[in-house]
């Protein structure tokens, strides 16, 4: 019954995902009924996507890892965000383009389950790997959070009756204001990535900093979203700049692992 449950887990989530976004596209979620339901339609999609994911991660046995594995998990936690935010702001329609991506990666693990990364790996790099992960889905919010803001900023300057979806979204500074605090998290997520993974590379005997590309692009990454908040503090940078941003950050962070995983199990076939 229980490996039935675990194998219909992704597909009943994966189907969730898509009633929301079918709802996201009939009716805005704005009365205390339809939010009521997007919150329990949401929760029950969590947690059997959380299935496909956690007893895996946690479990005393080999960890597969990969890139479809990596971005389950990204829209599993953008969703946990999301459902989180829900409960003090309205969900305005756009989420029906996140509903719909979740619903496509929740699946993607089945063609691409990855390769087994360590035979039981200790619990410092599940950590490392998780808070990794926590810190890929902070800048994935943040980066569509300044889609949004784009969206918003040009349709202040170009009006057009093919905007009208922009309604359900927060005013600008508010959203502007939930971009930073987005940033803001990623940074210190992003922060703790580093600090585990320098103590698990010093405790398997090697540098605390490694010079492979995935260190190089989460240092950079690090390094970007540092500067903006310092630039926040200092000069009051926001709008658009911060926009772009919170964009080119998540590109960075992609690159250093998602990116990488990608071509590496697709194009070139290795899962090792």
């Amino acid at each position: 019954m229980s490996n039935l449950l675990y194998g219909a887990a992704p597909w009943l989530a994966s189907l969730a995902y898509l009633l929301l976004g079918a709802r996201s596209l009939r009716q805005a979620p704005d009365g205390a009924s339809d939010r009521r339901f997007f919150q329990s339609v949401l929760l029950l999609g969590l947690c059997l996507h959380g299935l496909t994911l956690l007893p895996t991660w946690f479990g005393h046995q080999d960890m597969t890892f990969g890139f479809a594995v990596a971005l389950s998990w990204m829209a599993w936690l953008t969703l946990v965000m999301l459902w989180t935010e829900s409960w003090s702001h309205r969900m305005a329609r756009v989420g029906l383009l996140v509903y719909l991506t979740a619903a496509a990666l929740v699946l993607l693990p089945l063609a691409f389950p990855g390769g087994v990364r360590l035979a039981d790996p200790g619990a410092l790099f599940r950590s490392h790997i998780l808070v990794a992960m926590l810190a890929y889905s902070a800048f994935a919010v943040a980066s569509g959070q300044a889609l949004l803001m784009l969206a918003q900023s040009r349709a202040l300057h170009k009006p057009s009756r093919s905007n009208h979806w922009l309604v359900n979204l927060p005013p600008l500074l508010a959203m502007d204001a939930s971009l930073s605090r987005s940033v803001s998290l990623g940074f210190v997520l992003l922060t703790a990535t580093l600090l585990t993974g320098g103590l698990v590379n010093e405790l398997a005997g090697g540098p605390w900093l490694k010079s492979d590309h995935k260190t190089v692009f989460t240092v950079m990454t690090w390094l970007s979203a540092g500067l903006f908040l310092w630039g926040r503090w200092r000069w009051g940078w926001r709008g658009r700049l911060a926009a772009r941003f919170a964009i080119g950050g998540f590109g960075l962070l992609l690159l250093a692992y998602v990116g990488s995983r990608f071509v590496l199990e697709v194009f070139l076939g290795r899962v090792a």
